[in-house]
């Protein structure tokens, strides 16, 4: 058996993005291949190749390989992995390894809520939304709405005050619903990789959304899940071409 560098699945979609594409570019380094475990044995949860977004050309199955380097998401590399200056040099390359969604929306924004399980962690109320696209003067004729929970007050507050279209129908909060609503979730993404003006909230499945339709106008906030980790997520430091970091109001928590 040769080497080779294996990624653990765990946790949502955006999250596995960051494994498999830190996975890759390790491997890449490292002359071996890319494998995954995980999916069976020890975590009955939905991985990106279960979805269909990845095959077995993509990233092989794990089979008795010498592990050289676990892509395991502890929470040591959860700080590594969503670092995104581990990814600056390589964007070109990694919009290049998933399926291609043509951007066709240049006049509408596109806005996403996270709830989800994470909670108050990385929650995003309307304020901070309308006080983003006042100040920095975000203009649009359409507002389109993507989330994991419809029915949230912030959802129904951005609904009310844009006319906003709800593009997302299930609520996606739990492993077993991730692969219920499988379909629904890969729907989600594509739906946003078609925009060119997208507004992030404190998740990782709109910034890797935003990254894969190389968006002309992306703003995210710079005070990156304050409540996280410590605040050790340096998602907020994205600093890529047309990249906005705004902080319209602290979420941190006292």
């Amino acid at each position: 058996m040769g080497d080779c560098v294996n990624v653990v699945w765990k946790n949502g979609f955006g999250n596995q993005l960051f494994q498999y594409s830190y996975g890759r570019i390790l491997s890449e380094q490292m002359k071996c291949p890319l494998t995954y475990s995980g999916t069976v044995d020890r975590w009955e949860g939905t991985s990106l190749v279960d979805m269909g977004f990845l095959t077995e050309d993509d990233i092989l199955k794990y089979t008795g390989e010498n592990i050289k380097v676990n892509i395991d998401y502890n929470k040591t590399q959860a700080v590594e992995l969503e670092n995104p200056h581990n990814y600056k040099p390589y964007l070109d390359d990694i919009r290049s390894w998933f399926p291609k969604v043509e951007k066709t929306n240049t006049d509408d924004l596109l806005v996403h809520v996270r709830v989800g399980d994470n909670g108050p962690n990385i929650y995003t109320p309307f304020s901070w939304y309308k006080k983003a696209i006042e100040d920095n003067n975000i203009e649009f004729d359409t507002m389109y709405i993507v989330t994991d929970t419809p029915d949230d007050r912030t959802v129904n507050e951005l609904k009310t005050n844009y006319n906003s279209k709800l593009v997302s129908e299930v609520n996606v909060t739990t492993i077993s619903d991730r692969e219920r609503y499988k379909n629904n979730v890969l729907e989600d993404f594509n739906f946003m990789r078609k925009f060119d003006r997208v507004l992030l909230s404190n998740s990782t499945f709109p910034w890797w959304a935003a990254l894969l339709s190389n968006a002309s106008q992306v703003w995210f906030n710079k005070e990156w899940q304050p409540n996280h980790y410590g605040g050790m997520i340096r998602l907020g430091e994205t600093d890529y071409d047309n990249w906005n970091g705004i902080s319209p109001f602290s979420l941190k928590e006292n």
